[in-house]
C-alpha cells in the first residue's frame, strides 16, 4: 500500500466494486486496493500488517459479522445483548488497530433487508430482525464514535436521502458466490466512497457571518416593536427564523464560530437580544460583532483578522443579494450562503449544506466561543502596550508542564495541529498509551492559564529517551499561544530534566506545506543547531531568558 492509495477492506470479492471505483473519471488520480476476508473478525493478523496509505473502506455482510439465525433462534435478551456485545468489541479491536496508522478509516453499517419481512409487523418489534439491524447498527456506532478518525456511513439514512430505490441484496450471489449483495448496491457503496474522498477537497466552515434583520429574524429592529418582530410562534415565518437560531445555536455548541456583520444601529440590536423573548441566541454566542453603517465587506475583513480564520472556511449568511455581490467580489474564497427568495426553504437549504461537517466534537469545541471572548480582552490589553514582552509580562502566564495525562485532547492534537505540528504523523490515543508502556516514547503535555481564562492543554511534545540521547520526535503547540514563548520553557524543561540532563538532543522535522511556521521558527532560533533539512541539535549551553509575569509549574 502507499499513502495515496485507498484500501477497501470487505467479507466479500470485491473485483465489482473497485473496477467501478476505477471507471470513475473524478477518481482517475486515485488508486485503489484491497483486502477480501471470508471472516472480517478474524482478519485482525493480517490488517495489522497494513502500512500507511489512503483511506480506509470498511464493507461487510451483517450475517458474516453476527450469527443474526442464531441470535433469533433463541430470543433471549441478556443472550442478544452478550453476543453483540461480544461482536462489537471484536470490530472495536480491529478499528483500534488500524486507527493508529490511517488517517481516516469510512465504516459502513449495515442496510436492513427490505426482502425479508420477517413476520410482518413483528419484523419492526423486539425482537424482529429490523429491530435487531437496527440495534446493531446503533451499538457499533457507539463503540466506533470514540475514535476521532472514524466516519460512519449509514446506508439506510443515504439510500432514503437520495431516494435510491434499489435491490440490496441478492439471493444468487448470496448462495453462488457467498456475496450478499447486489450489484446495484456495490455501485451505490462506490458513490459513497467517491464522495468521502470528494469530500477531503471541500474546504470546510469554521465561521459562520451572519446579517442580522430577516435574516436572523423577519423584519427591521429600528422600525418594529421589539416583540412585533417575526420571531417564534408569532407567525409561519416566525416559526422558520426560531428554529434557524437552534440551527445555529447547536452548531455554536458543536465548536462553530458565530459573528455578526450588519448595517444597523447597536442599539436597537441591543435590545432585541435583550427583550425579545423569543431569541434563541444571546450576545455571548458571537465571538465577533460588527454593527454599523460600513461596507460589510471590510467589516468581514476585520472579522477575519480578529478571529485569525480564512475567508475560505467562512460561510457569509445574508438575505440581501447585493450585499453578497459585494462581499464575494472582494473576498473571492469567501463562501455564500444562496439565502432562499422563499423564507420556508431557509433551514432546509442551510441544513444540507455540504460543507458544515464535523467527524467529532471535542472538549475545545466546546468552548470555543468562550477562548476567542478571551483572546478579545487580551488583544485590547496588547494595544496598550508599545512592547510585546510588557504585554507577555502583564498577562500573567501559568505553564504547567506535566507527563501526559489526557490522551484524548492528545489524540486531537495529531488530528488537527498543522502549523506547528514536527511530525504530521496521525496517531491514536491507544496507540500512545502503547509507547509509553513500551518504553519507547516520553510524552509530555503543557497547559497554560493567564489573567483572561484558562487555554487547557496546548502544547504536547514527545521523546525518544536513548543511553547517551534523546531525540524529539513529536513536538505540537496550539496556534492560540503562538508567540508566547512556551516552546522556549518546554525546551528548558527538557534540558534541565534528570532523564535528559547532559545528554545530546536532536529534534526531527517533517516539512510539508502545512508546517512553516515551526520551520520558520526553528530556522531562526538560537537554542537550535540545524544539522540538515530535517535535523536540528539542540544547544545545551544556551540561557533562556525568562519573561516576568510568567510562572512555570512542574508536576
Amino acid at each position: 500500500m502507499t499513502k495515496n492509495q485507498s484500501l477497501i477492506v470487505s467479507d466479500f470479492n470485491n473485483d465489482y466494486l473497485i473496477n467501478y471505483l476505477r471507471s470513475n473519471k473524478e477518481l482517475k488520480k486515485n488508486s485503489f486496493g484491497s483486502l477480501n476476508f471470508e471472516n472480517f473478525l478474524s482478519s485482525i493478523n493480517e490488517l495489522n500488517q497494513v502500512k500507511k496509505c489512503g483511506d480506509i473502506f470498511i464493507i461487510t455482510q451483517i450475517s458474516k459479522v453476527f450469527d443474526i439465525e442464531k441470535i433469533l433462534l433463541k430470543n433471549n435478551e441478556l443472550f442478544t445483548k452478550k453476543e453483540i456485545n461480544k461482536v462489537t468489541s471484536e470490530i472495536e479491536n480491529i478499528v483500534l488497530n488500524l486507527s493508529s496508522k490511517i488517517k481516516k478509516i469510512s465504516f459502513f453499517l449495515w442496510p436492513s433487508d427490505i426482502n425479508d419481512n420477517y413476520l410482518n409487523d413483528l419484523n419492526f418489534k423486539k425482537p424482529g430482525k429490523n429491530w435487531l439491524v437496527n440495534l446493531i447498527n446503533l451499538e457499533t456506532s457507539k463503540k466506533l464514535s470514540k475514535f476521532q478518525n472514524v466516519s460512519l456511513i449509514d446506508p439506510n439514512f443515504k439510500l432514503l436521502k437520495n431516494n435510491h430505490k434499489i435491490n440490496i441484496y441478492d439471493e444468487k450471489t448470496k448462495y453462488l458466490v457467498g456475496n450478499h449483495y447486489s450489484l446495484d448496491y456495490l455501485e451505490f457503496c462506490a458513490e459513497e466512497i467517491a464522495n468521502s474522498i470528494h469530500s477531503k477537497e471541500i474546504k470546510k466552515i469554521k465561521l459562520i457571518i451572519l446579517d442580522l434583520d430577516n435574516t436572523l429574524w423577519g423584519g427591521e429592529a429600528g422600525e418594529r416593536n421589539i416583540n412585533e418582530l417575526d420571531l417564534g410562534p408569532n407567525s409561519i415565518k416566525g416559526t422558520v427564523f426560531h428554529n434557524f437560531q437552534k440551527r445555529l445555536k447547536i452548531l455554536k455548541n458543536l465548536g462553530y464560530v458565530l459573528a455578526i456583520c450588519s448595517k444597523n444601529d447597536f442599539k436597537n440590536v441591543k435590545k432585541v437580544f435583550k427583550e425579545n423573548k423569543n431569541m434563541i441566541l444571546s450576545v455571548k454566542d458571537f465571538s465577533s460583532i460588527k454593527v454599523n453603517w460600513k461596507n460589510k465587506n471590510e467589516n468581514i475583513r476585520e472579522i477575519l483578522s480578529e478571529l485569525n480564520l480564512r475567508a475560505e472556511n467562512t460561510l457569509f449568511v445574508d438575505d440581501n443579494e447585493y450585499e453578497r455581490n459585494i462581499v464575494k467580489s472582494d473576498l473571492k474564497e469567501i463562501n455564500i450562503f444562496d439565502f432562499p427568495k422563499n423564507i420556508l426553504l431557509l433551514n432546509k437549504n442551510f441544513n444540507n449544506l455540504k460543507n458544515i461537517s464535523k467527524n467529532t466534537v471535542s472538549e475545545t469545541d466546546k468552548k470555543r466561543t468562550k477562548l476567542y471572548l478571551d483572546e478579545q480582552k487580551r488583544d485590547k490589553l496588547k494595544r496598550k502596550y508599545f512592547n510585546h514582552k510588557d504585554w507577555l509580562s502583564s498577562l500573567k502566564i501559568n505553564i504547567k508542564i506535566e507527563e501526559l495525562k489526557n490522551f484524548k485532547r492528545a489524540e486531537e492534537m495529531y488530528l488537527r495541529t498543522n502549523q506547528f505540528n514536527i511530525s504530521h504523523k496521525p496517531i491514536s490515543s491507544e496507540m500512545i498509551k502503547a509507547l509509553i508502556k513500551s518504553k519507547e516514547k516520553i510524552f509530555y503535555e503543557v497547559s497554560m492559564s493567564d489573567r483572561f481564562g484558562n487555554y487547557g492543554v496546548i502544547a504536547l511534545i514527545g521523546i525518544r529517551n536513548n543511553i547517551n540521547s534523546f531525540e524529539v520526535t513529536d513536538f505540537l503547540e496550539s496556534c492560540r499561544v503562538f508567540k508566547r514563548n512556551v516552546e522556549d520553557y518546554l525546551i528548558k524543561y527538557i534540558l534541565n530534566n534528570k532523564r535528559f540532563k547532559n545528554k545530546d538532543g536532536l529534534i526531527y522535522i517533517n516539512r510539508n506545506k502545512k508546517n512553516m511556521y515551526v520551520q520558520d521558527l526553528f530556522d531562526k532560533s538560537n537554542y537550535l543547531k540545524k544539522i540538515n533539512k530535517k535535523t536540528y541539535k539542540i544547544l545545551k549551553e544556551y540561557k533562556f531568558t525568562e519573561l516576568n509575569g510568567t510562572k512555570v509549574r512542574i508536576n
